[in-house]
């Protein structure tokens, strides 16, 4: 395990921090298009995207909606992340990646959706969105930090809304780190967050944590030795505030859930038969209890939906449905699944490929699955974000692709009616 130094965070670095996001990707001067993106993984199957669709109106959803569900288009991007604000109020970032155009965008009910650009530059995602208990907006997303991509260069990159605006920084660490990045906030207002520091680029670290406290960020490796960033990293903390991860161990095909007990982080294998773990969702019930959502492969292409919880200190695991429609790859399937638990701790899943997006609640002992959309001539980005109000209401948010290179789509927002 390895503990960085303490790296001070300084809203007064924003302007510094955008010229330079700016210079590497985005405004009049930025360079040509990177003709050597990050490398693909050998599992990218199924269908591909589709092709460039420039004379498509992209404002209009190709997909069906089913009727119980109102849905809407915030905007044009990929990955989204969906929050509720403490008024359960809901709203979502989400990302362009490209080198010359890439940007990260924070659209909210509160303002009609009306999606505002946080930072141009060239990044990658899933990024994710937490607010904390001041009602404050905060992000973290994957900054290459250069538009011809570097294996020494790349940091998670924290973004915060405050009364000043939006204030930007990366937390600097060795490595080209923060892939997949997660972030969760608890009562306490501690930032956590996590990310990968992949194995493809020369990284033994793998999974990291981040923690901001009292202006400073520490860094550490949890111990789960090299790991790839295709997979996801889910991240939450508990009611005392300890922090907790699921992540895919790809040497082994398992899922690991990792506690931090407050002085060192511990490894346990939820689920090891097949090939399980991949695109995890974490979350804590009122009684401290683990719940976990993930995805089990059985082809390049078909898979199952996994729910897990622990009690007494044994998981259970059953399944929640299935998917048929699945592209891996570096442009395909990204959190995949997506949990929220209720204020009576009732499990709600969301759950996408290509061609369908799921919703699925748990009652009566028995996973009651829905479908959300259906995808018409376009494919669905198979990531989908998903929380409960505090009525009970679910909030979603998903992309139908528009674009193949580079990926681009529309993001939805949908409700049930």
């Amino acid at each position: 395990m390895r503990r960085s130094l303490p790296i001070l965070f300084s809203l007064v670095v924003l302007a510094a921090v955008v010229a330079a996001a700016c210079s590497s990707g985005g405004g009049d001067d930025a360079a040509p298009a990177n003709t050597s993106p990050p490398p693909a993984d050998s599992s990218d199957t199924g269908t591909p995207p589709p092709a460039d669709n420039s004379d498509t109106d992209a404002g209009a959803l190709a997909a069906t909606i089913s009727a119980a569900w109102d849905a809407s288009v915030v905007g044009s991007g990929i990955k989204p992340a969906l929050a509720l604000d403490g008024d359960g109020t809901p709203a979502i970032a989400f990302l362009f990646e490209d080198v010359s155009e890439g940007f990260v965008k924070f659209a909210s009910a509160f303002d009609g959706w009306e999606a505002k650009t946080i930072i141009e530059g060239y990044f990658y995602g899933p990024l994710d969105l937490a607010f904390d208990p001041d009602g404050r907006p905060n992000i973290v997303y994957h900054d290459h930090q250069d538009s011809s991509f570097q294996q020494n260069l790349g940091d998670l990159t924290y973004a915060v809304r405050t009364t000043l605006g939006w204030q930007v920084a990366a937390v600097v660490d060795d490595g080209h780190d923060g892939w997949d990045s997660t972030i969760a906030i608890a009562g306490d207002g501690v930032v956590r967050a996590a990310g990968v520091d992949p194995s493809q680029f020369g990284s033994t670290d793998g999974i990291e944590y981040y923690e901001l406290r009292d202006g400073a960020w520490t860094v550490t490796a949890i111990g789960s030795g090299p790991i790839e960033y295709e997979f996801n990293v889910s991240l939450a903390a508990g009611a005392d505030g300890q922090p907790a991860l699921t992540y895919y161990n790809g040497g082994d095909g398992d899922l690991i859930f990792a506690l931090f007990d407050g002085s060192a982080w511990n490894l346990e294998t939820v689920a090891s038969e097949g090939d399980v773990g991949k695109f995890s969702s974490l979350q804590f019930d009122n009684d401290g209890r683990p719940h976990i959502t993930f995805y089990e492969e059985l082809s390049g292409s078909t898979g199952r939906v996994l729910y897990a919880v622990r009690e007494a200190g044994t998981w259970s695991v059953e399944e929640i449905g299935t998917l048929n429609d699945v592209r891996l790859g570096m442009t395909g399937a990204r959190r995949n699944t997506s949990l929220a638990l209720d204020a009576n701790g009732v499990p709600h899943v969301a759950f996408s490929d290509q061609s369908g997006v799921n919703y699925a609640t748990r009652t009566d002992g028995a996973w009651e699955v829905s479908d959300v959309a259906t995808a018409g001539d376009r494919p669905f980005g198979q990531l989908v974000s998903l929380e409960v109000d505090a009525a009970g209401v679910p909030h979603l948010a998903f992309t139908e692709l528009t674009q193949a290179s580079p990926l681009d789509g529309l993001i939805v927002y949908a409700t049930l009616g």
